[in-house]
């Protein structure tokens, strides 16, 4: 048995030596490859010092204060060159910080972490979303801009949050399937059981996001590496908001358990001892299979866990047999911010069913609808500040 525990405690600190190796190479690499011509003339510049008119710390300060800038011109100079290659580096990049971010929120650390998952989500950005997204901003450009009209980006962020969103879902999905070896037909499921979720969720942050990447105020070359950085910051938003929101979670199932115990009975939807619990729990979605994309899999992970949170406090309420908890007494979660963004249902074992799938759908599409003003504001704004000069 000592023997077990100790290969057991080997291969995680094995697994952890392993992960943290990969990350560390991959950070170091990315750092080299972003200042190293910086640094190495900063170097030159101390080394010269005595024959320059001007210090050598100001003009390595002034060196580095330019590096963003000068990084994103270099950029676009690749980008003109090669722009498939580049745009497919670009995209591979985003999606695989994108789920990393996503599972060190699920509580992953070295020893846990998925990297193989994260490669998967990388090179599936590399090979669908960073070249396709290349071609399609090109048709939009070519087709829906409407000799710069304010109401043509418009029209670009509702086909792009419609038809490609709904193609984009299923090319992700079938490319981490078929990266992981999965069988086609559960592919094929999944794709069917995500398509609207990840609608649903995109139409929280895309339509608004969009009103900039699809004006002119970006250029075309840039688009796409504007969009992949937008990406990183919702899973990132989404990740940070609700370990915020974790905290009052945790508050309000510990003060449904206590009222449980105080109540000393069962929840009944009459206030009958054992009656029944007139709540029907939300069907969600299995966990542990990566076939959508980082955000629309942290959305998933978050919903799971307020059912499960508010399930457990009912739960404790019907142990105690001694008495009666009449369920408008349970006390319900806090609005989170993520409830008040629309990213997840206001409680997921409580929300009603829509009618039907049209329903849900004019329910939920209301961003789309409050885009257009947005979107007026923006072109305005290009027109002011000179930077959209196709429209001006």
């Amino acid at each position: 048995m000592v023997a077990e525990e100790v290969a057991k405690t080997n291969l995680i600190n094995s697994v952890a030596a392993i992960n943290g190796a990969a990350i560390g190479f991959f950070v170091l690499a990315a750092l080299y490859e972003l200042l190293h011509t910086d640094v190495e003339a900063a170097v030159a510049l101390f080394r010269n010092d005595d024959a320059m008119e001007a210090s050598a710390m100001a003009t390595a300060v002034e060196l580095f204060l330019r590096l963003p800038l000068d990084a994103l011109h270099h950029y676009e100079d690749l980008v003109s060159v090669n722009p498939i290659f580049y745009k497919a580096c670009t995209s591979g990049v985003a999606y695989t910080v994108g789920d990393f971010v996503s599972q060190v929120y699920q509580g992953r650390t070295l020893e846990t972490l998925d990297l193989k998952r994260s490669a998967r989500s990388g090179t599936a950005g590399f090979i669908g979303h960073g070249p396709l997204c290349h071609f399609w901003m090109k048709f939009m450009e070519a087709n829906l801009d409407f000799s710069g009209a304010w109401w043509g980006t418009g029209f670009k962020v509702l086909a792009d949050q419609t038809v490609w969103s709904v193609y984009l879902n299923a090319m992700y999905s079938g490319l981490i399937g078929a990266l992981a070896l999965r069988d086609p037909k559960e592919v094929w499921s999944d794709i069917k059981a995500t398509s609207w979720p990840a609608l649903r969720t995109s139409w929280r942050f895309w339509p608004f996001v969009h009103a900039v990447s699809f004006s002119h105020a970006v250029p075309l070359d840039l688009k796409l590496l504007w969009v992949d950085a937008m990406e990183v910051v919702w899973v990132t938003l989404l990740s940070k908001v609700a370990n915020d929101d974790k905290e009052a979670g945790r508050a309000a199932v510990a003060e449904a358990e206590a009222m449980a115990e105080e109540g000393g009975g069962a929840v009944g939807a009459s206030g009958d001892e054992g009656g029944e619990l007139a709540v029907e729990p939300v069907s969600l979605p299995e966990l542990g299979v990566d076939v959508v994309n980082p955000a629309v899999d942290l959305v998933r992970v978050i919903e799971l866990e307020q059912a499960l949170a508010f399930e457990n406090a009912v739960e404790e309420a019907y142990a105690n047999e001694d008495g009666a908890l009449e369920l408008a007494d349970l006390p319900k979660a806090p609005t989170s911010t993520l409830e008040e963004l629309g990213a997840v249902p206001a409680n997921p074992l409580l929300a009603p069913k829509a009618n039907s799938f049209a329903q849900e759908v004019l329910v939920n599409a209301w961003p789309l609808v409050a885009m257009w003003p947005f979107l007026f504001a923006t072109y305005s704004a290009g027109i002011a500040l000179g930077l959209d000069k196709a429209a001006a």
